[in-house]
């Protein structure tokens, strides 16, 4: 059975270093959500914007259940997206409980550092107060994903000390 380590966090927060410093000092797969979505059917975001949260969701769900491994893993992902009329959608728990997470590791950082990225990235602005909504709902949404699931949370700030996350994705 697929056992699965949310790694969640808004766009720009840095989960991908985040999981390429795990994979440094652990050997885990990380998959990338919209790596998955993609795999699966054409996703349905553009600049960081969602139109059909619920399609994405169920090819996620396809691309998971597609996958050979039997083994834990880290997937990168995401509890809430900003839609395309720059609303935050939530993810409904339903698609969550339709895969097997064992724990979620929560990323947060400030909001000028991910604004910043963002545009460097991505040549994409987005105002700080739409950032800090999302960044909100999505460490809300790990909070009531992990107790409605009954399974471990870690608050991560981006730039902590990795050897913290390590230990939780061990002991899991």
């Amino acid at each position: 059975m697929k056992k699965i380590i949310f790694l969640s966090g808004i766009h720009g927060v840095g989960k991908g270093y985040i999981a390429k410093q795990i994979k440094k000092e652990i050997n885990i797969s990380i998959y990338e959500a919209s790596d998955l979505i993609r795999l699966n059917g054409v996703s349905t975001d553009e600049k960081k914007k969602v139109n059909n949260v619920k399609l994405n969701q169920e090819l996620l769900i396809n691309s998971i259940n597609n996958l050979t491994c039997n083994e834990t893993f880290i997937l990168n992902g995401h509890t809430c997206l900003l839609t395309s009329d720059n609303k935050i959608e939530s993810i409904d728990i339903s698609y969550f409980k339709k895969i097997h997470i064992i724990g979620i590791i929560s990323v947060y950082d400030d909001i000028n550092i991910i604004e910043d990225r963002l545009y460097e990235r991505d040549n994409i602005h987005f105002d700080k107060i739409t950032l800090n909504n999302l960044q909100n709902a999505e460490i809300e949404n790990t909070k009531q994903l992990s107790e409605k699931l009954r399974i471990p949370l870690l608050l991560f700030k981006n730039g902590n000390d990795i050897k913290n996350l390590i230990n939780f994705i061990t002991n899991l």
